[in-house]
């Protein structure tokens, strides 16, 4: 979930007090978190699906994607956890086993503490579990929709409803456009999107062709936001589908 001024009481609590610190398969006792961070490099796996979940983590920089490899190898990009975001956090109070990769997909440096410590914080502050129930119920609702969003929507959808999901999480503003602040491969946004990386790039180069994008390198900047989110627009029940992803 993404941390604002109630459950930023949770990293301050790892800060203060002596907590354990998991690295290297090895518990390490520290008294101030901030004296230890743990780093990894793009394209290193944090945690995969065979890791007993022992504890939390807590992104103090970078950007971090949970994923699923299907059969044929291909992955599925299941959600983007910016700093101060922490995870897997309903995996680690529903004690049971992770299905899910989390990778870094830039070099990142997070913050760890043991599950069994961060429940208790939690218990210990009402006002802090109520902030993270809440943000647990929205995060729920977003992901039903955004699976609606996978099953039900053609390719151009798919492609058009993912960039406004990250222009909501990273964009920018700057005038009229807006700069996606998370640099992306065809392979990553195809990635995310559920489509294969032939079928992301033909779609991208159609949206560049009609001036809705425009590419540079791994950087997308949308130039007209409002057509791109017509594009992405899906209905159910003659009702377009909130953007709560």
């Amino acid at each position: 979930f993404d941390s604002i001024d109630k459950t930023k009481k949770i990293i301050e609590s790892f800060r203060d007090k002596r907590i354990r610190y998991y690295k290297n398969k090895k518990w390490l006792g520290i008294s101030k978190s901030r004296n230890l961070s743990l780093k990894y490099s793009k394209g290193e796996t944090i945690l995969s699906p065979e890791d007993k979940i022992n504890s939390i983590y807590s992104i103090k920089k970078g950007f971090v994607c949970s994923h699923s490899i299907n059969e044929e190898g291909y992955e599925l990009t299941l959600n983007i956890y910016k700093p101060s975001s922490f995870f897997p956090i309903v995996t680690a109070l529903a004690n049971v086993d992770s299905s899910y990769y989390f990778k870094a997909i830039s070099n990142v440096v997070l913050y760890i503490a043991p599950v069994d410590e961060v429940i208790e914080y939690l218990r210990s502050d009402e006002e802090v579990l109520f902030d993270l129930t809440k943000r647990l119920s929205v995060g729920l609702e977003g992901f039903m929709i955004r699976t609606q969003f996978l099953i039900r929507s053609d390719a151009r959808q798919k492609i058009a409803s993912s960039l406004v999901m990250m222009v909501r999480r990273f964009g920018l503003k700057d005038g009229k456009k807006v700069t996606i602040q998370l640099p992306q491969t065809h392979a990553d946004i195809a990635s995310l999107a559920g489509v294969s990386r032939e079928t992301a790039s033909i779609e991208l180069k159609k949206l560049e062709r009609e001036k809705v994008i425009e590419r540079k390198g791994k950087t997308t900047i949308v130039l007209n936001l409002l057509k791109l989110q017509r594009i992405s627009i899906l209905y159910y029940e003659d009702k377009p589908l909130p953007y709560t992803f």
